[in-house]
């Protein structure tokens, strides 16, 4: 059953004028597979969620982009993937606990950027065409979605879910935005697509290391699929070449892909 709801959604969206103009679901639609930079930069040696690496991104080709939000002491968000400050800024101590006025002074490793407000990147992305992977980790995802919504941008990011709680939080606001759930078995797959009216909105996170069998089923039933290639894989095309890229892919058949390499992983997509 709710495969065939699935595939009557499908239907009744594609054939809906002009839905998805700068649509990230509609991207994934019409482009055989998406690259997407993890934390935002083009390799691990670039400062990671910063508006530098993603304007050399931009500049080298990358649309999309995977980033961390969090949530300062009095509501503003940021751009940080760890809970505290030291290993990418300047500053010490956890983001949560300090006000706005205290991280905008703060200036990032390596650059003279300061730790980026999460609406400075919406502009970004909205005047560039960027598209958005979130990770929202512990922030309000109500703020992050209205945030969003205010810059007319819901079609162009992707919430990041890792867990049923946060995926059914996510699935509870209007749907205009694509949603990641973890799927790690068959029947995450009908759970899922049971929870939602919108399930052209939904996409599946399945791990790299999952059985073929999973990837297989999941692209039976029409959902797309995100996964990632860090770690061994990426190492792996670094020391044996683009080959590696290409059985990954091939054994899994992501619409979108992250990479810690994007450039490496798109010469490997051209080869």
């Amino acid at each position: 059953m709710a495969k065939t709801i699935f595939l009557v959604s499908i239907l009744l969206l594609s054939f809906t004028p002009d839905a998805f103009t700068q649509s990230l679901r509609k991207k994934i639609d019409v482009e055989e597979i998406i690259i997407c930079s993890h934390r935002a930069a083009m390799s691990p040696d670039i400062p990671e969620n910063s508006l530098y690496s993603m304007q050399r991104s931009k500049a080298a080709g990358i649309d999309m982009h995977e980033i961390d939000l969090a949530e300062s002491k009095d509501g503003i968000l940021y751009l940080l993937h760890d809970k505290t400050l030291e290993r990418t800024t300047e500053g010490s101590g956890f983001l949560t606990e300090k006000n706005s006025m205290e991280l905008d002074k703060i200036k990032l490793k390596g650059l003279e950027e300061t730790l980026p407000r999460f609406e400075h990147v919406l502009e970004f992305a909205k005047e560039n065409e960027i598209f958005l992977m979130l990770d929202v980790k512990e922030a309000s995802l109500k703020k992050v979605i209205s945030l969003v919504e205010s810059f007319g941008m819901l079609e162009q990011i992707m919430i990041l879910t890792f867990n049923e709680e946060r995926a059914m939080e996510a699935l509870e606001l209007p749907q205009q935005f694509l949603i990641s759930v973890l799927v790690t078995k068959e029947e995450d797959l009908d759970f899922y697509l049971c929870k939602t009216d919108e399930p052209y909105y939904l996409i599946a996170y399945i791990n790299q290391n999952a059985s073929p069998t999973l990837y297989q089923k999941t692209t039976e039933m029409g959902l797309p699929i995100v996964t990632d290639a860090m770690g061994t894989p990426d190492q792996d095309a670094l020391r044996d070449g683009v080959k590696v890229y290409q059985e990954f892919i091939d054994l899994r058949k992501p619409s979108v892909l992250v990479t810690d390499y994007p450039i490496s992983l798109r010469a490997a997509l051209e080869d």
